[in-house]
Parts: C-alpha cells; structure tokens; sequence
C-alpha cells in the first residue's frame, strides 16, 4: 500500500498503486468538488459531472417522494395504487445504491469504510425490499449519499 494525499482535501489515505496520470480522492465528494469548478464570480458552469450528479439527488428525492405518496395514499384506502408507489420507491432507491456505488468505484475510494458503507447500504436495501419497508431502503441511500459526499465540505488548506 503505497501513501498518498486527496487531491482536493489533502487527507492521507493508502491506495494499492498509483497511475501517474489519473487523480487520487479520498472519496467520490472530492472527485466530485474537483470535477465541477467555481469561476470567478463563484459560478458552477453546467458540466456531465454536476447533470449527473442532479440526476442522483433527483431520483433520491424521488425516492422519497414515492413513500411518502404511498403512505397518504395507504391511509386514504387506495392500496393497490399505494403498493404500485412502494415498488416504484424501492426500484428509486436500487437506481440510487447503484449509481453511487459505481461513482465510488469508478473515482477509486476503495478503501475499508468505502466498501462497509456499500455493503450496509446494500443490505439496508435488500432488507427494504424483503420487508416492503421504502423507509429502510431511503435510510440507507441517505447515510450512503452523506458518506459519499463528505468530501464536498472539505479544503485542502496550503
């Protein structure tokens, strides 16, 4: 394991091997951070990176959305529209694991507490769907998106 520094927050963090032309991030907040620019006039211009980020946090809301839609709608006696909403909840918050969990490994943050998060926020889905329980799953995504952008609050101080 060889020892290097986030590019963005400048944590140390221990990495298998290091390609000299691809960046290092602790975390996919850092990549993140570091792939959407401020300009001058404290801007972030329009780039894949920041659509595709939006993406994740709207398909997270609607996640969201669509259990609490179906919680009203459960007690007003419409229950096969309710348990529609419910599956369509859970398959929002199986869209979300995944595009996270491939935006961690694809920025490298591979370390120990990167792959437990993954893997608790995996079975919180999977026990979500077992049980039908939407709220498990949504718990899940949010401590797996709040550990995936913990960098975002993060500066490297020089």
């Amino acid at each position: 394991m060889i020892s290097v520094t986030c590019l963005h927050c400048g944590l140390p963090l221990r990495v298998a091997r290091v390609t000299p032309d691809k960046p290092v991030y602790c975390c996919s907040g850092c990549a993140l951070a570091a792939r959407v620019p401020v300009d001058a006039n404290g801007q972030y211009p329009v780039n894949g990176t920041l659509v595709t980020a939006l993406g994740v946090g709207f398909v997270a809301f609607n996640q969201l959305l669509f259990w609490l839609l179906a919680v009203l709608l459960a007690r007003e006696g419409q229950s096969q529209t309710a348990a529609r909403l419910l599956l369509g909840s859970l398959a929002a918050g199986g869209l979300v694991w995944l595009a996270l969990a491939w935006f961690q490994v694809a920025v490298g943050a591979r370390q120990i507490w990167d792959i437990m998060f993954l893997a608790l926020g995996a079975c919180l889905i999977a026990l979500g769907v077992i049980a039908r329980e939407p709220c498990v799953a949504l718990a899940g995504n949010l401590g797996l998106i709040a550990w995936s952008v913990r960098g975002l609050r993060r500066r490297k101080v020089v």
